[in-house]
């Protein structure tokens, strides 16, 4: 086990916690809920996950990176959206600006996440004006947004990863 990497995640319904858990073993580095990573040393790098909510980091996970002072970072997460879509590029501006410039982002990766069945349902209340109704197009996305994220997702995490930890 690396003790100069940490692997950290937040995680609602499990998504951002696969991704985590294969991130871990392929840096062979601890891995840790936003909840239990007060031991985490100093010096380690960090490779911080979280689920979007709202288009950026969810409130467990906020509250963590708000802790963070002079740490080498590399940014994870999961999203219902496509990875390529603007919102996704948005989401992990807005995560990076959580960060305080004390810290060093050495990169940012979203895979698609499948969404929380609950919120599906929320969805199929709202007015159909509203960006997340269930709309026969959104309905389309988020059945293909349930089978992720899936072997190459966490593999793309962890080759980006690789990458800038080097």
């Amino acid at each position: 086990m690396k003790n100069d990497i940490a692997v950290i995640y937040s995680s609602r319904t499990g998504n951002t916690k696969k991704v985590a858990e294969y991130l871990a073993e392929a840096l062979g580095a601890p891995c840790r809920s936003v909840k239990d990573a007060g031991d985490v040393p100093e010096d380690a790098a960090l490779c911080v996950g979280t689920w979007i909510d709202r288009g950026t980091a969810d409130a467990a996970a906020k509250k963590y990176i708000e802790t963070l002072r002079g740490r080498r970072v590399f940014i994870y997460g999961t999203l219902g959206a496509e990875p390529d879509s603007e919102h996704c590029a948005k989401c992990i501006e807005n995560i990076r600006a959580l960060f305080d410039p004390s810290n060093e982002i050495l990169g940012a990766i979203l895979v698609q996440g499948a969404i929380d069945p609950m919120l599906i349902e929320m969805f199929k209340s709202m007015p159909k004006d509203n960006v997340h109704a269930f709309t026969a197009e959104n309905a389309a996305r988020y059945a293909a947004a349930a089978s992720h994220p899936d072997a190459a997702d966490c593999a793309q995490v962890a080759a980006a990863a690789k990458e800038v930890l080097a």
